[in-house]
Order: C-alpha cells, then sequence, then structure tokens
C-alpha cells in the first residue's frame, strides 16, 4: 500500500474500522484494502456485503436504510455510507 493509501486510512477512523472488517471477511493481508478498493475485487457477493453491513452496523452503533449498501462499489463507498447516515442523524437531531 502506498503511503496515501496508508494515510487515508489511518486518517480516518470509520475506513479503519471498515478496512479491518473486511479484512476478516475476506481473509485479506495488513495493508491490502484501500478506500479505492473495489468490493468485487475482495470477492465480496451481495451475503458478504449484507454480513458486512450489520456487523459495521452493530460495531458503529448506526444504522442505514435497507437499501443503502445497494450500489457501493468501493470501501470508500461504504464509508461515505455510514459517515452520511451520521451527519443526516446529527441534522435531524439539531432540528
Amino acid at each position: 500500500m502506498g503511503s496515501d493509501e496508508t494515510n487515508a486510512v489511518r486518517s480516518d477512523p470509520l475506513v479503519g474500522e471498515i478496512v479491518q472488517l473486511l479484512r476478516k471477511i475476506v481473509y485479506a493481508p495488513d495493508g491490502s484494502i484501500t478506500p479505492q478498493t473495489r468490493l468485487a475485487d475482495l470477492g465480496l457477493d451481495s451475503l458478504d456485503l449484507i454480513e458486512a453491513g450489520l456487523e459495521l452496523e452493530a460495531l458503529l452503533g448506526r444504522d442505514l436504510p435497507e437499501d443503502a449498501l445497494r450500489d457501493v462499489e468501493t470501501v470508500g463507498d461504504v464509508a461515505r455510507c455510514f459517515g452520511d447516515e451520521a451527519a443526516q442523524r446529527r441534522l435531524s437531531l439539531a432540528a
């Protein structure tokens, strides 16, 4: 993994959590998954993605709509889904 990719994972704790979970699911070596990694390249099928989504919801204490992960392509997309949900929740609490 290049230093830019390493920095991206280290600077965003959410991405780091997602990377660690995906590494566990696909038995990937450390440094092999980055925010730009395509989920299809990891061999994740729809059931794996549902499993990962449920584990992330439990780990992060954030719920996602059922279809939120349907169109994600990369690890970074997954992080954005969880980040967007958290931002929406903060906005609704502030209103």
